[in-house]
């Protein structure tokens, strides 16, 4: 060794080491947390892009169902007023025919039947209808029909409204 290096107390030495060591350390440190930086960087743009197409999406999401919604509230005004004038339109032809006189109450109903007397033979077609006939109806029979009459105007609607509703529900999808 040389003679200076002599002069040096060996607590010194170690002193030294321990200085470089901790110094490489350091830089060691410093590049990590450096590179720490850097990813954490990159994860929070990641985070933000990601929470941006989340808001567009909620966003679509949100004006697509408030278009369905006012849609489905027009169907449900339409609905609602055809089926209210069908149902008023019932109820007046069922005050009419309780107003009317005996004879004009009697609901009559046009039908056609089969002749009883043809006969079937190898040589003719399978049969032929009769002439049109009139059935009438007794009062509680009549009365009965315009109740059959509004359920059927009622389902129909109702009917009609659903199916409406699922094509405008599918086709908010």
């Amino acid at each position: 060794m040389t003679a200076w290096m002599k002069l040096v107390p060996t607590s010194a030495w170690w002193l030294l080491a321990l200085v470089v060591v901790a110094g490489a350390q350091q830089y060691r440190v410093m590049g990590a947390q450096q590179d720490h930086a850097s990813t954490k960087a990159e994860w929070s743009e990641q985070l933000r892009r990601t929470a941006e197409a989340n808001a567009a999406v909620i966003l679509k999401q949100q004006t697509d169902r408030l278009v369905l919604e006012a849609r489905l509230g027009i169907l449900d005004t339409t609905s609602t007023e055809k089926l209210t004038h069908a149902q008023a339109e019932n109820d007046r032809l069922r005050r009419e025919y309780s107003a009317a006189d005996d004879e004009r109450r009697r609901l009559r109903i046009e039908v056609r039947v089969a002749r009883a007397d043809a006969i079937v033979s190898a040589a003719t077609s399978a049969g032929s209808l009769g002439d049109a006939a009139s059935v009438e109806l007794s009062a509680a029979a009549g009365s009965a029909v315009w109740d059959i009459r509004g359920g059927m105007i009622s389902d129909r609607e109702k009917l009609g409204y659903l199916q409406e509703w699922a094509r405008s529900v599918r086709a908010g999808e």
